[in-house]
């Protein structure tokens, strides 16, 4: 873990604490952070409402936490408490995920979705995050449909199956087409926090499995 000013979280910054056993996303305030020596070890002081402490306190959680460069990366961590009321303490291993250029992780998710404009076409992700996918349609014939080339700034209203019958329903801009392809790069618009929680443990689920399955095969 780089320890240069741009990967250093600033004083002050909101993180985000997602159970990773499963519940709401919880918000706070990074009051301290540091690294050791070689990096590999992230320790990381957290203010929360004193409720969310509780609830929270000897819990695993994924923590997404903002870089100074507009980045972000996310650890995995336990949650204790401390003699400060709201205050949690937090150490992670290594970075499950650290993004240089965007503020949220995503995978290469292969999910479900369907897209819904002057028709509705059938289409899986092929990356996913809390802010956008990028989607491929069943068919050539299916991208022509919706509009073709001419999707693009344009709004549709997406269904993405995150878990098995578990849905999240979102309109997105469609940021980019590729018609050769049948991929649409889709920005997601007006997405509750309850669904953006969803996509982003379904997304880290993925990136701790694939981080385990390289750790095996090297081990």
């Amino acid at each position: 873990m780089s320890t240069a000013s741009s990967q250093v979280p600033p004083v002050g910054a909101a993180v985000r604490l997602l159970p990773i056993s499963g519940g709401p996303e919880h918000v706070g305030r990074l009051d301290d952070w540091s690294t050791s020596p070689a990096g590999l070890v992230a320790t990381a002081v957290v203010a929360l409402d004193e409720a969310s402490a509780a609830e929270l306190t000897d819990a695993p959680v994924w923590v997404h936490v903002p870089l100074s460069s507009g980045a972000a990366l996310v650890i995995e961590a336990v949650v204790e408490g401390t003699a400060t009321p709201g205050e949690v303490l937090l150490t992670g291993v290594l970075a499950l995920a650290t993004e240089h250029q965007r503020a949220e992780p995503r995978a290469d998710l292969a999910r479900r979705a369907q897209l819904r404009g002057r028709v509705a076409a059938a289409a899986r992700t092929i990356d996913l995050s809390r802010t956008g996918a990028r989607v491929v349609l069943a068919t050539d014939a299916a991208l022509a449909n919706l509009g073709g080339a001419g999707l693009a700034d344009s709004e549709l209203e997406v269904v993405v199956e995150v878990a098995d019958e578990q849905t999240v329903t979102t309109r997105a801009e469609v940021v980019r087409v590729d018609s050769d392809r049948a991929e649409l790069a889709l920005r997601f618009i007006d997405l509750s926090e309850a669904d953006a929680a969803s996509i982003e443990r379904a997304v880290l689920v993925e990136l701790s499995t694939a981080r385990d399955a390289s750790a095996a095969s090297l081990g």
